[in-house]
C-alpha cells in the first residue's frame, strides 16, 4: 500500500512538473484572473473585466473572485479618462514592452515619498538585479517539454534579464495600478516605506518587498523562484497576484517565436502574384511555308489503294 501511495505522489509530480522557467510558463500558460469592475448603467469596458451595473455614476474596481476580497479597492467618478486609467497606464505599458523584449521580470519600486530611502532602495535594487542577471543560469529545457508544447522557444531563446521600474505613489496617472499593486497583500497600505514588486508572466505580481524586507536574501529568493524550473503547472498553487493590463498576451508570446516576422507588404510580392503576358506571334523566316506536305499524303494514299486494288484482283483469279 505504501509503495503504491509512494508511485502515486511521484507520478503526479512529473506530471505537473516542467524544465520551463515559471517566468515563460506563466507568459504563455497562465491567463490572468478578471478584476470585478462595477459601472454605471449601460456602460461598457473592453478587456478582461467581471462587470455589474448601478446606479451610481461611478467606476468600482474589485479583486478577481480567487482573491476572496470583496471590498473596493479603487474607485473613481466614471468618465473616459478614469475608464482609461483603470484600464492602462504609462507604468503598465512600460512593463508590458519590457516583457515583450524578453525580460523575465520587471521589479516594479514603489516609492515612499522619502526621497532618500527611495534612491537607496533603487540603487541596492539595481545593483543587485544587475548582479544576479550575469550569475544566474536558467534550467536547461527538456526536449519533450518543448514537444509537448510547454515552451514556444529553445533554450538559446530565453535569458536571465531583470530591470526596475519606479513609479511614484502619488502619480494621477498610476493610481488604479498603484492600488492594485496594495492590495496585492493584506496589509500594505498600512506601510510608508519603499516596496518593490516583481511582476512576470501575463502581468503577475509575486509578492512585496517593503522596507528593510529589500534586502540580498529576499531579493535573491524571488529572482530564484521566477527563473527556476516550474515544479507545479497550477497558478493557483504558486504565489502572486494578476494584475490589470491591456495587452495581447497570446500575440506577444506569437511574436516573441517568430521574431521579426510579418507579412509582406503587396508592393514585396508584385513579382510573385499572376501577370498578364500578351503572346507575340513568332518572328517570320526566310524559309517559304511548308505546302506540299498534301501532296505527299495524297501519294501515300493512292499507293495504298492501287495495293489494295491488286490484292483483290489476284486473290479472286482462278
Amino acid at each position: 500500500m505504501i509503495r503504491l501511495l509512494v508511485f502515486l505522489l511521484l507520478a503526479t509530480s512529473s506530471a505537473i512538473a516542467c524544465s520551463v522557467p515559471v517566468f515563460r510558463y506563466a507568459l504563455e500558460h497562465w491567463p490572468a484572473d478578471a478584476y470585478r469592475v462595477t459601472l454605471p448603467h449601460g456602460k461598457t469596458l473592453a478587456g478582461n473585466f467581471q462587470i455589474t451595473h448601478d446606479e451610481e455614476n461611478r467606476i468600482e474596481l474589485r479583486q478577481p473572485r480567487t482573491m476572496r476580497n470583496d471590498a473596493v479597492i479603487w474607485s473613481a467618478e466614471y468618465s473616459e479618462d478614469n475608464v482609461q486609467r483603470l484600464a492602462d497606464s504609462p507604468a503598465r505599458k512600460e512593463i508590458a514592452d519590457r516583457l515583450s523584449n524578453g525580460e523575465s521580470a520587471v521589479w516594479v519600486l514603489l516609492e515612499s515619498g522619502d526621497a532618500v530611502k527611495d534612491a537607496e532602495a533603487a540603487k541596492f535594487l539595481d545593483e543587485r538585479l544587475g548582479y544576479l542577471a550575469g550569475v544566474m543560469e536558467l534550467p536547461k529545457l527538456d526536449e519533450q517539454d518543448i514537444k509537448n508544447g510547454l515552451v514556444s522557444l529553445p533554450g538559446n531563446g530565453l535569458r536571465v534579464a531583470f530591470s526596475t521600474l519606479r513609479v511614484k505613489r502619488d502619480d494621477p496617472a498610476e493610481d488604479a495600478f498603484v492600488a492594485m499593486l496594495l492590495a496585492s497583500e493584506e496589509d500594505l497600505r498600512e506601510f510608508k516605506e519603499p516596496m518593490v514588486f516583481p511582476i512576470f508572466g501575463q502581468g503577475r505580481v509575486l509578492y512585496a518587498l517593503v522596507g528593510k524586507g529589500i534586502k540580498v536574501e529576499t531579493v535573491d529568493s524571488a529572482a530564484q523562484f521566477l527563473i527556476g524550473s516550474c515544479s507545479c503547472q497550477v497558478k493557483e498553487q504558486n504565489p502572486g497576484v494578476d494584475l490589470v493590463m491591456a495587452v495581447d498576451w497570446k500575440q506577444m508570446v506569437k511574436d516573441q517565436a517568430l521574431p521579426g516576422e510579418k507579412l509582406p507588404e503587396l508592393s514585396q510580392v508584385a513579382d510573385l502574384l499572376p501577370q498578364t503576358v500578351k503572346i507575340e506571334a513568332p518572328p517570320s523566316t526566310s524559309e517559304p511555308p511548308v505546302k506540299s506536305d498534301w501532296r505527299l499524303v495524297a501519294l501515300i494514299v493512292a499507293i495504298v489503294g492501287l495495293v489494295l486494288v491488286l490484292k483483290r484482283f489476284w486473290t479472286r483469279r482462278p
